[in-house]
């Protein structure tokens, strides 16, 4: 039997990086999955690869109708959705005064606004499937400061507290409401704003390895496997007890630091 038997998934982002990663791993797991992205083509390569219990719909996060379309298709065409998660966003590295209002309010949009559309939107179908477990992808900007992601650290800190005040709000409908704070989930959102655009799927998995050495096969693509089965666990019914959390998922890097030629093991 599959960790997800029965149930039905809804993704988004889930066109590349972490969120095909969740989508095939859901499906793997027994899930009916629903790839929700803007990237229709590679979406829509990503859902036929999976076969016929994944299906794709183009989904703008930040659109309030494009929520209503993705979650009508999505009952449609598997009867219910019982997992949510909020994937999809969108990074800007600029220092504070390089930050317009245009710029800020572009990425609450997607970040922010589009996780608590989304909740909004599959609240009436999971109270009819009597409960339901959403998973809103963090980060560990979220947990810390760092500068030159005053838009995208704000955007991911107020997504914690949403996460927080919903599953106080939707527990009383079996709901679950629980976060994910990964350290790069998808790295190479950072390249548009590097110069040359550099591929930087190697850099989460060499910066992780500085605390907690990685098994020797282990990959970059790990790191986002990883992240996708703290997904698989959330959306699981072995998180049952689980919600209004932070889950972190960043080799150590958050924890602390280790000052190299002090005494160590």
């Amino acid at each position: 039997m599959g960790r997800l038997d029965g149930k039905v998934a809804l993704v988004t982002g889930a066109a590349r990086g972490t969120g095909s990663v969740m989508a095939r791993l859901f499906a793997e797991e027994g899930a009916r999955v629903v790839l929700a992205d803007l990237l229709d083509d590679l979406g829509g390569a990503v859902a036929a690869e999976i076969g016929p219990s994944a299906h794709f719909v183009h989904l703008d996060v930040s659109d309030e109708e494009d929520w209503a379309r993705g979650v009508e298709a999505t009952v449609e065409r598997f009867g219910g959705i019982d997992v949510l998660v909020n994937n999809a966003a969108v990074l800007l590295l600029a220092a504070l005064d390089q930050t317009s209002r245009e710029d800020f309010l572009r990425i609450v949009r997607v970040n922010q606004l589009g996780p608590f559309l989304g909740i909004r939107a599959v609240l009436e179908p999971m109270k009819r499937r009597a409960g339901g477990s959403i998973v809103n992808i963090a980060s560990t900007d979220g947990l810390k400061g760092m500068n030159g992601v005053s838009a995208y650290a704000s955007s991911k800190w107020g997504l914690r507290g949403l996460t927080k005040s919903t599953a106080m709000e939707l527990g009383r409908y079996g709901i679950r409401v629980n976060a994910i704070c990964p350290e790069a989930g998808n790295p190479n959102m950072s390249a548009p704003f590097i110069p040359g655009h550099p591929d930087l799927s190697e850099v989460p998995h060499e910066m992780m390895q500085a605390i907690l050495k990685a098994p020797a096969e282990a990959r970059p693509e790990s790191r986002l496997l990883d992240v996708a089965r703290m997904a698989l666990f959330l959306a699981s019914d072995e998180s049952m007890s689980c919600t209004g959390a932070d889950f972190v998922v960043d080799a150590g890097l958050t924890a602390g630091q280790v000052q190299r030629g002090a005494p160590s093991a």
